[in-house]
């Protein structure tokens, strides 16, 4: 629990606005939802999404939890490499691959998922030029869901170029298919039920054996308060919920241990949302027109980059006590530093506020970190809690302007 003195202890050191990040909350969801799917079906490997939060922290932990690297780019596949994770333990996804990126990830025998016929020429080309070595590879699924989702990611199971890509790889000298991969970000159990049942047909149909794995993806919901499960328009699913679910429709194809795929999931927002919580100082009020606006020194860009949050949960860190507060009760707008007329963290927020609080907002570490724009003022730092619960150390410094301008050629900004 952050209190007023707290916040602005930490906004004395570090300005007025941050993120906190919690690593014992991180590990707990790692290790609550490996627990629900080897209750229900071994082996299963998590694979954390790092698109979702790649601070390196969080991707290191991961690592040494004995997870895996699931990463959508060639930056992500660089930086897995440089926070030690064994290439092996790499799943390359996304739709953009270089081919450097691609020859590394084959050398280091990295699961690479095929979601193109551009990727594969890159890969058959390296592959003959290395015939003294075998590879092995995996494919994309694109395939909808009870027909309410066309996704533009991987291979039509349908389509001709499916079946090229799958015949290619077996036809190949030194190149072998040994897994398929599916994504949605569905993440209702229909959803879930139709995605397993589809890639455990897909299996039967083009392995005489049992593939080394499938990897069905991510898109769980993970744990969230009470308020924010009444915003949604679904019960959402628990991690036991999904568990006995997959792990079920799994061990009912492949009853025997000792014979199974390895079961792939690739979470992200499940284990990384809450997580994170994000700090900011109220600095300015005005009335207009009678409604009462008071600007914080944050924007709904660091809570939610798509501006859909939806009216999260906000708690306000007084500077006095209730009977002290001058400011009147709400509603009150609370709004972004920004020049974005739509810039609002909360609308219609009924309690009080004043300058000099600080308001937080929990649950934004999914792709809060990663999607900030740097629009007129570039990133807040992020801090992690330690032990004591009331200490930081800072994992990551806040941005300086010249991280924005240093690039530019024509400007001497030092």
């Amino acid at each position: 629990m952050v209190l007023w003195d707290e916040a602005e202890r930490t906004a004395a050191e570090y300005g007025d606005s941050f993120y906190i990040y919690d690593e014992e909350r991180f590990v707990g969801n790692f290790k609550a939802l490996e627990r629900a799917f080897a209750e229900q079906y071994e082996p299963t490997h998590l694979a954390y999404s790092y698109k979702t939060n790649y601070t390196p922290d969080i991707c290191k932990m991961v690592n040494q939890l004995g997870g895996y690297a699931e990463v959508v780019s060639d930056m992500e596949y660089v930086l897995a490499g440089k926070l030690g994770v064994d290439g092996k333990r790499i799943i390359y996804n996304g739709p953009y691959k270089t081919a450097p990126s691609l020859r590394s990830a084959l050398f280091s025998g990295s699961i690479i998922n095929i979601d193109s016929l551009s990727d594969l020429d890159i890969v058959m080309q390296i592959a003959s030029e290395h015939q003294d070595r075998d590879f092995t590879l995996s494919v994309r699924c694109n395939f909808t869901l009870d027909g309410k989702l066309d996704s533009r990611f991987g291979l039509d199971v349908e389509g001709k170029e499916f079946k090229e890509v799958i015949g290619r790889l077996s036809r190949g000298r030194n190149t072998r298919l040994v897994g398929l991969h599916c994504h949605y970000p569905n993440r209702d159990l229909t959803s879930f039920a139709t995605r397993a049942r589809k890639m455990l047909d897909l299996a039967r149909a083009i392995f005489t054996e049992p593939p080394d794995f499938l990897d069905i993806g991510g898109g769980f919901y993970g744990e969230m308060p009470d308020e924010l499960k009444s915003k949604l328009s679904v019960v959402p699913a628990t991690f036991a919920d999904y568990a006995s679910l997959i792990g079920g429709l799994f061990r009912d194809a492949y009853p025997k241990p000792g014979v199974r795929p390895t079961l792939v999931i690739e979470p992200g927002t499940a284990l990384v949302a809450n997580t994170f919580s994000f700090v900011a100082k109220v600095v300015g009020a005005k009335t207009v027109r009678g409604r009462r606006i008071m600007t914080v020194a944050g924007s709904i860009f660091n809570i939610s980059p798509n501006t859909r949050s939806g009216n999260l949960p906000v708690t306000v860190l007084r500077r006095k006590a209730l009977e002290d507060v001058t400011a009147s009760y709400g509603p009150v707008d609370i709004a972004g530093y920004t020049c974005i007329e739509n810039d609002y963290l909360t609308k219609s927020y009924g309690g009080a506020l004043d300058v000099g609080d600080y308001v937080k907002y929990d649950n934004i570490g999914s792709y809060s970190i990663v999607m900030k724009p740097p629009f007129i003022f570039p990133n807040a730092p992020i801090l992690k809690k330690v032990s004591n619960g009331r200490d930081y150390v800072l994992i990551k410094e806040r941005e300086p302007y010249d991280y924005i301008f240093e690039n530019f050629r024509g400007l001497k900004w030092t």
